[in-house]
């Protein structure tokens, strides 16, 4: 019987009624398969998958598909947001098995639970085909399959991890050289990476942003970030109506969505929009950011203070239904007559832009939407009478934690208490709901046990303190950080390997058959990128010369693949740019001599973007110290002393 009914996955609950006999992850699962000996299928997906949802009614929902899956397997339904591990795991044993990834991802395992052959969505007709192979090769060819599955479980192994180490002189200009490697990547007219689907990638554009003016504007830098920022601003890939971007375009002009719309893209483009506006003061990047705060505080929020995970595709059985229009209903309530200028600036046409003679709001510029506000409104309201997609109501502690420090970056760039005192709030709720007994969580709600934090809920949430502690100087904050910090560097590092990078997950979490290390930035950065920051920071602010000398060899360490491929270890290359090649200056001051709004406004002989502020944690007869790079300077008592000091090392 299909047992998902007990389930809180918003994603498996969508499978409760298929006839297919689903069951979760669970130690129940997994020795059922053991005991009747079967192989198992595994169905990962998450609840905004169009394809998973065109998998299920396919195959899933079909009484002939259903019987063979019963009478031969073990079906296992896995949400990819709920456990994370698992699909880092088969997803990349259907890589190694020269597959492309993606999702559904479906997989077959061995009772053992090593994996021996997999892929991504199948038409019915291919499924039941494998189905039955499948079963034939499991009754007659076992060895076969065993040796096969033995081999892809061994190459899953991450601990013997093995990197050259980079010497990091200060003096190499690596950047320099890499530089023309991205941008001959990057699309110069519509920004992001040449070619469909396009996903925004925010620590790439973070990093480019990070890049001091001085040395890149002459290369055309700005430029690089700043058409990708207006091209995507001008939609259809963000929501002209109510805000917030979806996960990706399927064409190479940000024009035509996958119209999912996710909290970490969302919350990861706040912070980039933030850095951007702090550069060029742009009135659209800054609406930009107001709208999708918005958007995530009406349609995200949940009565606990926390933020769901996404909004699906779908609605009524058709993608992008609630976010598109047809020409006769727009007529309707906004006369073409009267707002001409309204349907140009939109590309709205009568047989409309997209298919199914559906229009997609795109703008013909980048320019603000305050002009059509009243226009905008009306159809806002409109989209209140529509069925709305579904929304996945998953709370994740990493995607909430990077919400934080989000809005932290928004209230330094536009000077918003509102948007610090939100992010003040979360945290509480944060600390109220995923942490139990001293135990971080990586979700609120569980089924049966509950999901140890993984690797990223842990480093974002020292972030998002460390953050808060910049801006508030709340040393209690950094207590906290500390504690999160202690934490994974005690239950991350299982001491299997001599790698210098940490697990994934926590060695208080479920043996799996493969320890994973993810340090690839891609659409988000990696956990252990992240961690780096933390330990640079907290090394600094806490004077603890083990840690930054322990973010030094994850640098070192990884500065090589970096540079050889740096589109996907984005963050890596903020970091090493930040400590070492064109190290920010961090300036650490007495919060009660001067508090950091004052400071701020204080004019530096340097560009205030590569000026780090940190309140002093222990106070003492000093107001500033001043560190760049390696090297901290002689602590002074004024801004004047301090300008000066900085004036003869730059």
């Amino acid at each position: 019987m299909n047992k998902l009914i007990n389930e809180v996955s918003t994603y498996l609950l969508q499978h409760k009624d298929n006839p297919v006999h689903w069951e979760a992850w669970n130690s129940e699962s997994l020795e059922r398969s053991i005991k009747e000996d079967k192989p198992i299928i595994i169905s990962i997906g998450y609840a905004a998958c169009h394809w998973c949802h065109v998998m299920e009614h396919e195959s899933f929902e079909d009484q002939e598909v259903a019987e063979i899956m019963n009478n031969h397997f073990i079906n296992i339904k896995i949400d990819r947001e709920e456990r994370p591990d698992l699909d880092m795991i088969y997803m990349e044993a259907v890589q190694k098995m020269g597959i492309r990834g993606g999702w559904p991802l479906n997989v077959f395992l061995m009772p053992n639970k090593k994996p021996f052959y997999g892929g991504t969505y199948f038409p019915k007709k291919n499924w039941i085909s494998i189905l039955k192979s499948i079963d034939e090769a499991f009754k007659n060819n076992r060895t076969e399959l065993n040796n096969s599955a033995d081999g892809f479980a061994e190459s899953l192994n991450d601990n013997n991890l093995f990197f050259n180490k980079f010497n990091l002189n200060p003096n190499a200009r690596n950047l320099e050289k890499v530089y023309p490697k991205i941008k001959s990547s990057l699309d110069p007219i519509f920004g992001g990476i040449q070619k469909a689907p396009k996903f925004p990638l925010p620590c790439l554009i973070d990093f480019l942003i990070n890049l001091p003016n001085s040395e890149y504007l002459k290369l055309g830098v700005s430029e690089l970030y700043n058409v990708q920022l207006q091209k995507m601003a001008q939609g259809g890939i963000y929501d002209q109506i109510e805000g917030g971007f979806s996960r990706y375009s399927v064409d190479s002009e940000w024009f035509c969505p996958h119209f999912e719309k996710m909290l970490y893209d969302n919350v990861q483009l706040i912070n980039t929009y933030s850095l951007a506006y702090s550069k060029t003061n742009s009135e659209l990047y800054k609406e930009v950011i107001s709208d999708t705060i918005k958007f995530i505080n009406e349609q995200l929020k949940g009565e606990n203070g926390l933020y769901f995970s996404s909004i699906d595709a779908d609605s009524e059985g058709e993608e992008g239904k609630y976010y598109t229009w047809d020409f006769k209903e727009l007529n309707s309530v906004l006369p073409y007559s009267s707002n001409q200028e309204f349907y140009n600036h939109f590309s709205i046409t009568t047989n409309g832009n997209w298919e199914n003679d559906r229009n997609i709001l795109f703008k013909i510029s980048p320019t603000s939407n305050k002009s059509f506000d009243l226009q905008l409104d009306i159809l806002r309201k409109v989209k209140l009478s529509r069925i709305r997609p579904n929304t996945d109501t998953k709370q994740i502690l990493s995607w909430n934690a990077i919400y934080v420090s989000s809005l932290i970056q928004a209230y330094i760039s536009i000077n918003n208490h509102v948007y610090l005192d939100l992010a003040k709030s979360i945290i509480l709720q944060i600390e109220n709901y995923f942490i139990i007994d001293n135990t971080y969580l990586h979700q609120v709600k569980y089924s049966a046990n509950p999901i140890i934090a993984f690797l990223d809920d842990m480093s974002f949430l020292t972030k998002a303190y460390i953050d808060l502690y910049e801006v508030s100087g709340d040393i209690n904050y950094m207590n906290k950080a500390n504690h999160c910090l202690t934490d994974i560097l005690e239950n991350f590092n299982q001491n299997k390997s001599n790698s210098v990078f940490y697990n994934y997950y926590s060695n208080k979490s479920e043996i799996l058959i493969a320890e994973k290390y993810e340090i690839n930035d891609s659409v988000m950065p990696s956990s252990n990128s992240i961690l780096c920051e933390c330990l640079f920071k907290i090394g600094f602010i806490n004077q603890l010369p083990a840690y930054t000398l322990k973010a030094k060899e994850m640098v070192e360490n990884i500065l090589e693949s970096a540079l050889n491929n740096p589109l996907y270890f984005s963050n890596w290359l903020k970091i090493y740019s930040d400590y070492v090649e064109y190290p920010k200056a961090l300036i650490k001051y007495n919060s009660s001599f001067i508090n950091l709004d004052a400071l701020k406004q204080t004019e530096f002989p340097i560009d205030k973007a590569m000026i780090i502020y940190t309140p002093i944690l222990i106070k003492d007869s000093y107001n500033f110290y001043l560190c760049i790079g390696e090297t901290c300077y002689s602590p002074t008592n004024t801004i004047e002393e301090l300008q000066i000091q900085m004036k003869s090392v730059i």
